[in-house]
């Protein structure tokens, strides 16, 4: 064997060179590991910084917007309360006025008031008047009073040609009431487009 001839001396300088080149390997591999692991834990953690710091921005950027538009929807609830106000306001006057227009008239200019003469609406007229509004007749299975009997009398009876008991200011009050449904309706329907626009 070759090993044999050789000197003892070289054998182990051999060996402590092959020895120390597997320790300096594994050291450098050691320390290359390690470097290896600190630039990838400080690039992770650079990276969740800057991520962190986006959602932060992103977060800020949503909350802003939700409170543009809490702002927006509650200056349009405070428009639209304003204007219900106004109309009951419209309304209360109004109803003040009700007794004035509807029991004296005056015939001519520079006339006397006279009370108004008896202004009679038959329960048909009153049938037809809330059937153009879309009120229905009470049901058949219903409890029907009385007065509900008699405001939808059958067509072509004389029942729809007797006195309903209506008067100039109920019909005046009636459409004070729907006009004020009706604005609310409109007045709620306008802020919701006007919210819509802004959004």
């Amino acid at each position: 064997m070759v090993l044999d001839r050789l000197p003892i001396g070289l054998l182990v300088a051999g060996l402590a060179c092959v020895i120390s080149a597997a320790a300096a390997g594994s050291i450098a591999y050691g320390f290359g590991f390690r470097y290896a692991e600190a630039l990838g834990n400080s690039n992770l953690q650079t990276l969740k910084t800057t991520n962190a710091e986006q959602a932060g921005v992103a977060e800020k950027e949503n909350r802003l917007q939700l409170l543009q538009q809490v702002a927006r929807a509650n200056e349009a609830e405070a428009l639209l309360f304003a204007t219900f106000d106004q109309h009951a306001e419209e309304k209360r006057q109004l109803q003040e006025r009700i007794p004035h227009v509807t029991t004296k008239y005056i015939p001519a200019p520079g006339a006397v008031a006279k009370p108004i003469p008896r202004c009679v609406f038959t329960a048909g007229w009153l049938r037809d008047f809330n059937a153009a509004l879309g009120v229905s007749a009470p049901g058949s299975g219903a409890a029907v009073t009385a007065a509900e009997k008699a405001a939808w009398p059958a067509t072509g009876t004389d029942a729809e040609l007797l006195e309903s008991g209506v008067t100039p200011a109920d019909i005046l009050a009636h459409a004070q009431d729907y006009g004020l449904w009706a604005r609310s309706i409109l007045a709620q329907l306008n802020a919701l487009l006007d919210l819509r626009e802004k959004d």
